[in-house]
C-alpha cells in the first residue's frame, strides 16, 4: 500500500508544479488554487506512504521520479528543450531510481 501512496505523491506535486506553471506567478487564480491542493494531496499521501516504507527511500524516489515527471511535462506541454547533458544527467536520475527499487537494505 505504500508503494500506491508514493506513487499517488509523485504525480500530486507533480501536478502542482505544472499548475505553478500555468498560474503564472499566482496570476491566475485557479491554477494556484490548483497548486496549492495538489501540494496538500501530495504531504498527505507522503504521509501515507511513510507508514510502511523507509524514510530516506521514499524521499529519494519521490524527490527524482517527481524531477523526471515535471521535466517529461514541461517538454511535452511547454516545449521545453533539453541540452545532451542535460538528458544524460536526467537519465542518471532513472538508473538511480531503478537502482533504488531492485536493492535490498543489507
Amino acid at each position: 500500500m505504500g508503494v500506491l501512496f508514493l506513487v499517488l505523491t509523485i504525480l500530486a506535486e507533480s501536478s502542482a508544479v505544472i499548475f505553478m506553471k500555468l498560474s503564472n506567478g499566482f496570476q491566475h487564480k485557479a491554477y494556484s488554487v490548483a497548486a496549492v491542493v495538489t501540494y496538500l494531496l501530495s504531504f498527505i499521501f507522503l504521509t501515507y506512504a511513510l507508514k510502511t516504507l523507509p524514510i530516506g527511500l521514499a524521499n529519494a524516489i519521490w524527490a527524482g521520479a517527481s524531477t523526471v515527471v515535471v521535466v517529461l511535462l514541461g517538454i511535452y506541454l511547454f516545449k521545453e528543450q533539453l541540452s545532451v547533458l542535460q538528458i544524460f544527467f536526467l537519465a542518471l536520475i532513472v538508473i538511480g531510481l531503478v537502482g533504488l527499487n531492485f536493492t535490498k537494505p543489507a
